[in-house]
């Protein structure tokens, strides 16, 4: 018994040491470095910026969510592409060189049709057409312009995912999120508290962060050619991605949906309650992530050989670390929030689409077995119809409930479609099974 203890003592201890063990350990940091930052500060932004200035900070978050839809498929297939080339470093530097165009370009084009939107929207959609102030649409107008470098960073950070450099990507994304809390903090106290000192520092670092992060990686690979990229390689990559961009566009507009629908219907104050609660909620779904990163290339090297020891690993990891921890935290939101936030009226309003929230994160994570399974197969067209049928479901419902019950109808809306997700997913399972 003694030398079973020590034997499993020493196999953990291997783990940690092993490339995969150090990529888990640094991604569930870097989730809990960020997610908890942005917790932590919330109060503070709330306290200093007042609820209707916080509410116009929760509306950019959710634009740029929106524009974030560009990157369906793309942050899902890269590391992919990159762990399967990552032995040729000419075919690898190819390969990125590809993906950090097809990013910039996608980028550039959200940029210019988010800067020409913007006017529309606050005369029209946001708050139901309420009028803003001009510093209030120069916020609109700069978190259009931070998309458009942190949406490009996200080629450097695929780059390193599928070379399994997580570690790497980890420790700069902290260090560059942890700067632009530092510099949205002290802008707001110290200079003008309103969301257009948020916002800020938020744009400058992420154009920092991406010629940085760029430069990293190209200067690492001057003495590689990578060959002649031509129009070829990116019809290449279109073709592949095609129907999983689609799949996965319909996805992530699902997930968008509520505060696409919350932020006309309801007003500012309110929909600032709903993303503090959403984000909360939303936050503790990064627990299935770093699970997924550092185990995804593994998973699509052992495909050939039909091993299916890591998608058992992984079952497991997201059992005990994602699904128990959120269905505890689904029993205590109201406590959550009284210690968090203090606030009545968002412990009032935002305690029961928190524990809703917390339940569709804990559904999602069961489902995201089936996912991988679906994405590494290339099951591109079911995607596609398994999302658009979801979409086809909850909406009309949320758009049905959101009057009578306000953010409630958001958390109710995340809570439906994550048990459809599942719901079909284990359909689709048990007739791969009998084949």
């Amino acid at each position: 018994m003694r030398l079973g203890y020590f034997f499993h003592i020493a196999r953990y201890k291997g783990l940690y040491q092993s490339q995969l063990g150090r990529n888990i350990f640094t991604n569930y940091l870097a989730v809990l470095w960020m997610g908890g930052l942005s917790i932590l500060l919330i109060p503070l932004y709330l306290k200093w910026l007042g609820s209707e200035q916080w509410g116009i900070v929760a509306i950019c978050m959710a634009l740029q969510g929106f524009f974030n839809l560009l990157d369906a498929g793309l942050a899902q297939i890269m590391p992919r592409d990159i762990a399967r080339v990552a032995s040729d470093p000419s075919a690898r530097l190819k390969t990125y060189l590809v993906y950090q165009r097809t990013y910039l370009c996608l980028a550039v084009c959200g940029f210019v049709i988010g800067q020409f939107s913007v006017p529309w929207l606050v005369d029209h959609w946001f708050s139901g057409g309420k009028s803003f102030g001009v510093q209030d649409s120069w916020a609109f107008h700069l978190v259009v312009l931070q998309f458009l470098f942190q949406f490009s960073n996200n080629s450097n950070i695929g780059y390193w995912s599928g070379m399994q450099m997580q570690a790497l990507a980890n420790f700069r994304q902290c260090a560059f999120g942890s700067l632009k809390h530092i510099g949205a903090l002290g802008l707001v106290f110290f200079w003008h508290a309103d969301a257009l000192a948020y916002l800020i520092p938020f744009a400058a670092i992420s154009a920092f962060e991406f010629f940085s992060n760029r430069h990293t990686i190209t200067s690492s690979s001057k003495t590689i050619h990578p060959g002649k990229i031509q129009w070829a390689d990116y019809k290449k990559l279109g073709r592949e991605a095609g129907m999983l961009f689609v799949g996965v566009l319909i996805g992530m507009l699902a997930s968008q949906m509520d505060r696409i629908v919350l932020s006309k219907y309801v007003d500012v104050t309110a929909f600032g309650i709903y993303v503090i609660v959403a984000n909360l909620g939303l936050a503790v779904m990064q627990l299935q992530h770093p699970l997924i990163r550092a185990f995804l290339p593994r998973i699509t090297q052992d495909l050939a050989s039909n091993n299916s020891a890591s998608f058992k690993h992984l079952a497991l990891g997201i059992i005990f670390l994602c699904i128990f921890p959120c269905l505890v935290l689904a029993l205590l939101s109201p406590w959550i929030l009284r210690i968090w936030i203090g606030n009545p009226d968002v412990i009032n309003q935002g305690a029961l689409p928190l524990s809703l929230f917390f339940c569709a994160v804990a559904f999602n994570a069961l489902y995201q077995l089936i996912y991988q399974r679906l994405l590494i197969g290339g099951h591109g067209t079911l995607i596609v119809k398994l999302n658009a049928l979801i979409l086809l479901i909850t909406l009309p419902l949320l758009l049905l409930f959101v009057g009578p019950l306000g953010i409630k109808a958001g958390g109710f809306y995340w809570l439906l479609m994550s048990c459809l997700q599942l719901l079909f997913g284990l359909i689709w399972l048990r007739f791969q099974k009998r084949d």
